[in-house]
């Protein structure tokens, strides 16, 4: 037993001065294609970054067939940017990440369970990247990213923009505060609101407008007159944003705890 011990001990140092001379030569660029050893160890940090305990759980809205448009939004606000807007990972990012951006259309992700999917999204991946979202997203939040994510497969042309026309639509007059668009500004300039509450910006304008902070993580597409678009606020601060359509059309958000 000592020898097997022992044996195993030398093959393990043996393993590691091999990937430390293979760093040292060929660095750990983000831009090189990964061999299959490294893609086997990246997949397996992805599993390891998901607690037993969470692979089990089910999503509340599951039964519900329309509760990936809800999740479509908050995929454009904070996903879209390495993933795409359809969740091909087709993006200018997307080339150039190690480990590469994952298709979510894919068998890999596909096979993962609902608790695995929320784990990922909450608590991010260790040392790719997956970035953590749970400070901003509460979990029926992510709970609805997780539908759109088993909507992705099934996404045809024109889906995301029905979604979010049907998405504005429906939320019109449900917010805890109202901002209106009128000529080039916002009515009120500043809002106050709490964590938790929901703010709408209405398009009064004849001509298109749009609602984009880059600190505080929202972003609307472009609002035709008389079109509304809704955002919860998740993070307390004070977060400025503006109309990139018409420069000099900004506004405030307080958000207070």
């Amino acid at each position: 037993m000592r020898r097997i011990a022992v044996a195993v001990a030398a093959l393990g140092v043996a393993a590691l001065t091999l990937a430390y001379v293979f760093v040292l030569r060929n660095g750990l660029a983000a831009d090189a294609r990964p061999g299959a050893v490294e893609t086997a160890v990246a997949r397996r940090l992805v599993a390891l970054s998901i607690p037993r305990d969470a692979r089990s759980r089910t999503n509340p809205h599951a039964g519900d067939p329309n509760a990936w448009k809800s999740g479509a939004d908050h995929f454009a606000d904070h996903c879209a940017i390495c993933h795409g807007a359809d969740g091909r990972g087709r993006t200018p990012f997307a080339s150039t990440m190690y480990p590469p951006v994952p298709d979510l259309a894919s068998d890999a992700v596909q096979q993962l369970s609902d608790g695995a999917l929320f784990a990922i999204i909450q608590h991010g991946v260790r040392w790719t990247g997956m970035p953590a979202f749970a400070s901003s997203h509460d979990e029926d939040d992510t709970w609805r990213l997780v539908s759109f994510l088993r909507q992705v497969p099934h996404l045809a042309a024109g889906d995301l923009r029905r979604a979010a026309n049907g998405h504005d639509d429906a939320r019109v007059g449900h917010a805890d505060v109202t901002i209106a668009m009128d000529g080039t500004s916002f009515d009120p300039n500043a809002a106050t609101v709490h964590v938790g509450d929901t703010v709408e910006w209405i398009n009064k304008d004849p001509f298109p407008h749009n609602v984009a902070s880059t600190d505080g993580g929202f972003r609307s597409g472009d609002l035709e007159p008389d079109r509304g678009w809704t955002f919860r606020a998740t993070t307390a601060g004070t977060f400025r944003y503006a109309c990139t359509l018409h420069p000099g059309m900004n506004g405030t958000l307080i958000v207070k705890p």
